[in-house]
């Protein structure tokens, strides 16, 4: 099919317009939940903070077994609707509303079964975040799949402001490891109720059962996927809980969360802005077009993504000074560097290789490949606790075998239905880059304090920015030199016509 070259170069501008928008609204609520995380270190001890990272885990992988499904095939088929999506926008409602209904009959047989208290606390305070947080998420969604970046980012801002204010204080109150479940809970309930409001208050709830068919089969091997793809990167957090306890695993969840609350961001928000453009392409029968945007996605995901991890594992330790409690710091700045490459590994593959499968409803073919994966770490987690000494490194280099494992399947299989370009001479620019970088920061790596790690980011920053202007990447230098020349011409033209 003949590409039309003005609509890409107008989809281009987009992408630049729509990834800010959503840098800000991933970006700001990103910042607040960073910051969350040194605050939560003061506030509680690693004993205090393994039990409500356990817990997080928990309503995360619930979430994304039970509701994740309803979401995926959400944002998939809203746009292939085009103006009749109420029988959708029905089944979807109604299908978030059985699950929180399911979800609570769960808890209620836990609580009446003659359980542990513990267990009984700690179901109840995952379902009450899980009545909440499905339905923000879903008016998340169909922000996204309607490309409407500033709505998006009005939802993320209110919550997250909320959520971080309210579990902070919940914490000061008394209420311990559940004070920042309670924040989430409470500080997610105003923006649901102002986008039901707008979004959903006329939706009749019933279910299309040819809608449901086609949600189903696109959408339970992504939830699916999800949910396996979360056992890879947390089901470690249970198994160093019962082996070396709550401690150890409130220390490793630090590294965790600290490292997806930055790179797991920066990758997102490049897929929230160029992903939805290429599935539409590829609804309009352009696939030439879709290919063009995923080659895009590609190498702005690893533009981002490898400096980010060279810049992870050289500066873990000044990180982990600065901004974790002193109980945390020594053990979290020695996992920091294993998890940053399993975090970058994980992000290409969920917002890069796994559309290969998604463009042509194949999805099934997810799960095998992360349930092998899943598979792979949980056996290896069991290992390295009961048979070596490697602790929670032990635990986060299983956890990058897996990944890697899974992207090499992911990458072979997916070939066979929809061939993904890689950006080879992009990639060969950014890795030396990025090397040229690691060298600088290696020379700077033994400096502490805020203003050293400050003055760390910014020399690394620009030479990897110098040396991709260097390579012209992207042809970003003649892009600027024409801009230069643009803005310097003006003057003269004004001068001439006077």
């Amino acid at each position: 099919m003949f590409f039309d070259d003005g609509r890409m170069q107008k989809d281009r501008k987009n992408v630049v317009r729509h990834a800010a928008a959503y840098l800000l609204a991933r970006g700001i609520p990103g910042i607040l939940s960073f910051l969350a995380i040194p605050l939560f270190t003061r506030l509680l001890d690693p004993d205090g903070y393994g039990k409500y990272a356990l817990a997080a885990t928990t309503v995360v992988l619930i979430n994304a077994l039970a509701f994740q499904w309803v979401r995926l095939s959400f944002v998939r088929y809203l746009p292939a609707a085009k103006g009749a999506p109420q029988r959708l926008r029905s089944t979807v409602l109604t299908c978030q509303l059985i699950g929180v209904g399911v979800a609570g009959l769960a808890v209620l047989t836990v609580c009446v079964l003659p359980t542990p208290p513990a267990w009984r606390s700690m179901a109840a305070i995952c379902w009450v975040v899980i009545a909440v947080q499905p339905f923000f998420e879903l008016s998340c969604e169909q922000a996204r799949a309607m490309i409407q970046p500033r709505y998006y980012m009005g939802l993320q801002l209110s919550r997250v402001i909320l959520t971080t204010g309210l579990g902070v204080a919940f914490i000061v109150w008394g209420m311990g490891w559940w004070g920042p479940l309670m924040g989430v809970a409470v500080g997610s309930i105003p923006p649901v109720l102002y986008a039901y409001r707008r979004d959903w208050a006329g939706i009749r709830l019933g279910i299309d059962l040819e809608v449901l068919n086609r949600i189903c089969a696109y959408g339970i091997p992504l939830s699916l996927t999800v949910g396996l793809s979360f056992i890879i990167g947390s089901s470690d957090r249970y198994i160093i809980a019962y082996y070396l306890g709550d401690g150890a695993a409130g220390v490793y969840s630090v590294a965790v969360d600290f490292t997806s609350q930055t790179l797991t961001l920066l990758l997102m928000t490049i897929s929230l802005a160029i992903v939805p453009l290429a599935m539409r392409a590829w609804e309009n029968d352009d696939a030439d077009g879709a290919r063009i945007h995923m080659r895009h996605n590609a190498t702005l995901l690893l533009a981002v993504g490898i400096p980010s991890v060279v810049g992870l594992m050289l500066l873990a330790p000044s990180i982990a000074h600065g901004f974790l409690g002193t109980s945390f710091r020594s053990d979290a700045a020695r996992v920091i560097p294993i998890v940053a490459l399993g975090t970058f590994l994980a992000g290409f593959k969920a917002y890069y290789l796994d559309t290969s499968f998604q463009f042509v409803h194949r999805t099934i073919y997810q799960v095998w490949i992360v349930l092998i994966a899943a598979v792979v770490n949980v056996v290896l987690n069991l290992i390295v606790m009961r048979y070596t000494k490697f602790g929670i490194i032990g635990a986060a280099g299983a956890s990058v075998i897996a990944y890697v494992i899974s992207m090499g399947l992911t990458a072979f299989y997916g070939r066979r239905h929809f061939a993904l370009p890689f950006p080879l001479r992009d990639f060969l620019q950014i890795v030396a880059a990025s090397a040229t970088m690691a060298l600088i920061l290696w020379l700077l790596r033994d400096f502490r304090g805020a203003a050293a790690l400050t003055g760390q980011i910014m020399a690394g920053g620009t030479v990897y920015a110098v040396i991709l202007f260097a390579f012209n990447f992207q042809d970003l230098r003649r892009a600027i030199v024409q801009r230069v020349i643009k803005r310097g011409a003006a003057p003269v033209a004004v001068v001439a016509v006077q």
